[in-house]
């Protein structure tokens, strides 16, 4: 039912697809083209043809390869930094963003226990491009919940994008596609009511859906992932809360039944927005096998570019995806021919010491000369047998050898320095031939190799933003149920978090919330290497430095160490940090002798001291006591004298009293006495 209501479909789509393939053919044969050069041989079919018909050795000196595993291995200890920021703080917690890069982390931890990010690098390095994709599946056989995976996908030549499409990661574009080559068995297996017979499986040059693959005939089965754009009716509500239409009639109705008296913000501003979203056609050559409506808000299939560029010719814009080694081919196929004819010379040599006339040789002299690394005498016949002396021969003489020449030898050996120049990795040439460099020149110099793919790197983290935008888009559509969720924290330790339950963190959030970046990290051998030297030097610069390195900085001194059993140092290390912690509390904690003494001696002062004080205060209170009693004494006297004083006022008073009564009295006496 689902092929007929989408066979309409079925030619626009396919249209598209072969549109597309048309469009970046020329880099599909430029990526196998290349692959096949670097990891396989250097030497077509023709070269090899030409070299067995000039009758020279068919040898190569490929040393492409050793540039781009240098690259790669150095790559494979590079780490992602990801950081995830909150755009939109209304009602989010504010752990949100740790959790999400622990769990991004994660995903990317478990995808390159598989090679993922490792093969992708590979094929920009060595072909131009790649793609990853993401998608989700159950966690185990018997689980309902889902997890979010992400991958290589099977073959980057068979995946497909928008011609239209301008970023790096072509999520811009209106469809991407992956086509999987299925075997007729195989195919009809999986969809037994599927009618194959219209499908011609013939060999035919260039794309075709159904083909012939030796014995095998094999169909190409679609996974095509189109945009389409909806119209809906956004609100904006009092509260500047943004919502569509038609969910704000669940809004009310989930405001109503949680009983909430406030009122419910109302609806101040609408308007007309498209919203985009992804659909999955699954089909053959001849039916549209399912169709789908994804959750998806972004094309699941992502882009990986090298260090491509896009040209216009004749009108006409195209993408040229370059490999690390495309200017490097022509050295390489040089120094190829270089050493051929080199090989050519030293074959054929001329391996002959003495050329002498036969009759000069005395059979039993033969030896001599057909053995020269023998210590013997060369003897020979001055004069031919039977002439008596009359008809000389001429001396054996030395054959010299004709060496090669030098044009040969330069251009092989040069090839090399020429090959560093166009690359822009010199590093290798570092060190030898006694140039007397430091190792600090030669670990700037491998910088400056690492410099010099970094346009590789650079694309690569771009599709790896856009992959991780994906996936915190589908984390809070697929992660609803309570459950623990796997994190990796940025010191590589694995744990799990509680999300949509108590005492864990609820993931619901849009899209629009968050915003991710990720970036190239400082893992690098070479960078490590530097910063090494570089904490190194400060430790011995600064003393209070090395204090710190030495304690709270060990874990970050490790991480820039490149040793057999680093992660089992780090794990001891932690251990080892808390007990010097611990010994250093309890060494605060425990009397110091010296301490102890000083104490003592300060506690005998105190005591002293108190004593002092104690003995003055005793003094100063008799002190007081005698001032109290000199006053006392002082003020009885000053009462007593005060007491004559007064006694002496009196007796003074009566005394003038009596006489001044023995005056009248006398007075009157002698009024008696004058009247009488």
């Amino acid at each position: 039912m689902v092929a007929q209501v989408h066979q309409d479909q079925l030619t626009r789509i396919k249209k598209n697809i072969e549109r597309s393939h048309e469009y970046f053919q020329d880099n599909v044969k430029r990526f196998n083209y290349f692959r096949q050069f670097v990891f396989q041989s250097s030497l077509s079919e023709a070269d090899r043809a030409a070299l067995k018909e000039t009758k020279k050795p068919i040898l190569e000196f490929n040393s492409l390869e050793a540039f781009i595993s240098r690259l790669r291995g150095e790559f494979s200890k590079q780490e992602p930094s990801i950081a995830v920021r909150l755009l939109d703080h209304s009602g989010l917690d504010p752990n949100l963003p740790l959790i999400l890069e622990g769990h991004l982390r994660s995903i990317f931890d478990e995808a390159n226990h598989n090679g993922c990010s490792y093969e992708v690098y590979t094929d920009i390095l060595s072909g131009g491009f790649s793609a990853m994709k993401v998608w989700t599946e159950y966690q185990h056989e018997k689980s309902f919940d889902q997890v979010i995976k992400i991958g290589r996908v099977y073959d980057p030549t068979l995946v497909g994008f928008d011609p239209l499409a301008v970023l790096p990661h072509k999520g811009d574009g209106r469809y991407c596609f992956e086509l999987i080559p299925k075997t007729k068995e195989e195919f009809q297996a999986e969809y037994p009511d599927i009618d194959l017979s219209t499908l011609k499986f013939s060999k035919v040059e260039g794309f075709n859906w159904s083909y012939q693959n030796q014995h095998e005939e094999v169909l190409l089965l679609c996974d095509y992932y189109v945009k389409k754009k909806k119209s809906k009716k956004l609100v904006r509500l009092s509260n500047s809360h943004t919502l569509l239409a038609e969910d704000y009639q669940k809004f009310a109705q989930y405001w109503q039944e949680t009983g909430r008296l406030d009122q419910i913000p109302h609806i101040v501003e609408e308007r007309t927005t498209s919203l985009e979203t992804i659909h999955r056609y699954r089909l053959i050559e001849s039916t549209v096998l399912s169709h789908e409506e994804t959750s998806y808000q972004f094309l699941p299939i992502v882009y990986v570019d090298g260090n491509s560029i896009r040209l216009t010719n004749n009108g006409q814009a195209k993408q040229v995806t370059r490999p690390y080694v495309y200017h490097a081919l022509g050295n390489q196929k040089l120094k190829n021919f270089a050493g051929q004819c080199l090989a050519n010379e030293l074959e054929n040599m001329v391996m002959h010491k003495w050329k002498v006339a036969a009759e000069s040789i005395p059979e039993k002299y033969l030896e001599a000369y057909t053995n020269p690394q023998k210590a013997s005498v060369l003897v020979y016949n001055a004069f031919l047998e039977g002439s008596q002396g009359m008809i000389p021969l001429p001396p054996p003489q030395e054959v010299g050898r004709v060496s090669a020449p030098p044009e040969i030898i330069q251009t092989f050996t040069g090839a090399d320095s020429t090959m560093q120049s166009i690359l822009g990795s010199y590093d290798a040439s570092l060190g030898i031939n006694n140039n007397q460099l430091s190792g600090v020149a030669i670990v700037e110099g491998a910088t400056l190799s690492n410099a010099a793919a970094m346009p590789y790197v650079v694309s690569f983290l771009q599709s790896l933003n856009q992959v991780a935008q994906i996936i915190v888009d589908l984390i809070p559509k697929y992660y609803i149920t309570p459950r623990t969720l796997p994190v990796t924290l940025p010191d590589g330790k694995r744990n799990y978090a509680l999300i949509n339950q108590q005492g864990g963190i609820t993931l619901k959030y849009r899209s629009e919330q968050l915003e991710v970046c990720v970036s190239a990290g400082v893992n690098f051998a070479i960078q490590k290497s530097r910063a090494l030297q570089q904490i190194i030097a400060l430790m011995q610069a600064s003393p209070l430095f090395a204090q710190f390195i030495n304690t709270e900085g060990l874990p970050i001194l490790l991480d820039n160490l490149e040793i057999r059993g680093i992660d089992q140092l780090k794990s001891q290390t932690e251990t080892f940090v808390q007990q010097i912690k611990a010994q250093q509390q309890q060494q605060m904690n425990q009397p110091n002798p010296l301490q102890e003494k000083l104490n003592v001696e300060k506690t005998k002062l105190a005591a002293e001291l108190q004593r002092n004080q104690l003995q003055h205060a005793h003094k100063t209170m008799e002190l007081g006591l005698s001032k109290e009693s000199i006053a006392t004494d002082r003020m009885k006297l000053m009462a007593d004298m005060q007491m004559a004083h007064n006694q002496n006022l009196v007796q003074l008073e009566k005394a003038q009293t009596e006489r001044l009564a023995k005056e009248i009295e006398w007075a009157m006496k002698t009024s008696m006495i004058h009247k009488q």
